[in-house]
């Protein structure tokens, strides 16, 4: 998704925590799709980088080049600093025991090193009071993409429709081009719920939306992305 956008982008993520989805350009890929594998990486020399998988229901949504991200940052009401060993051995306690889970250990691990490197800026506070200082702090000359997972069902349905009319008009307030990226669970908002295909089941996957449209289901660890219901 983030490939497809023309120049450059912004990246600001709320309810960040440690800011590792804040680095899509610094981890590498791989696509397991109709057509066969395709991978992607950043032009480095950097060992080590996360290697991350997906499999994709269409060959058309594998990305082609690295997204041009040339401002990150986050919001959270309590960041996670990678530089602390202590919180980020916190974070690996909430990966679910047992050796099926270890790939997702030793990447979570890799994607700490890439951080790391390059510690990225999380604002503390409450993505509903932070919002618009922080996106307006963005370079005029970005697309501006703001971007969640799994963060809007820790708000409750009121607050849930203040984020969404925040982002709506944040692109004329602080004059940016802005793209809302959602990766939610369905029932987060009743208007994207109306937009889904009629029919379609999508317990347990992720609906992503493009500015309130949703465009695939996602696994829950991003490990498959389908867009062919969407297509119909």
């Amino acid at each position: 998704m983030l490939a497809g956008i023309p120049g450059p982008i912004a990246l600001l993520e709320t309810g960040a925590a440690a800011g590792l989805c804040l680095f899509p350009d610094r981890y590498a890929y791989s696509y397991d799709t109709p057509a066969g594998a395709r991978e992607i990486a950043p032009d480095t020399s950097a060992r080590g980088i996360p290697l991350l998988p997906c499999r994709l229901d269409d060959v058309v949504s594998a990305p082609r080049r690295m997204p041009e991200v040339i401002w990150r940052a986050g919001i959270d009401l309590s960041p996670i600093d990678v530089t602390d060993a202590e919180a980020v051995a916190w974070l690996e306690t909430l990966i679910w025991p047992g050796s099926v889970h270890d790939d997702r250990v030793a990447r979570l691990r890799a994607a700490v090193a890439v951080a790391r490197a390059d510690p990225p800026r999380i604002e503390a506070g409450d993505i509903l009071d932070r919002l618009e200082e922080v996106a307006a702090q963005s370079p005029p000359d970005a697309t501006l993409v703001v971007f969640h997972s799994a963060v809007l069902l820790y708000l409750d349905a009121e607050e849930r429709r203040r984020f969404a009319d925040l982002v709506d008009g944040l692109g004329a307030r602080i004059g940016r081009r802005v793209l809302w990226l959602s990766n939610e669970t369905a029932g987060t908002l009743a208007e994207i719920d109306d937009r889904m295909p009629p029919g379609l089941d999508p317990t347990g996957s992720f609906v992503q939306t493009v500015d309130g449209i949703p465009v695939a289901l996602a696994g829950q660890h991003g490990g498959t992305y389908e867009v062919s219901p969407f297509r119909l």
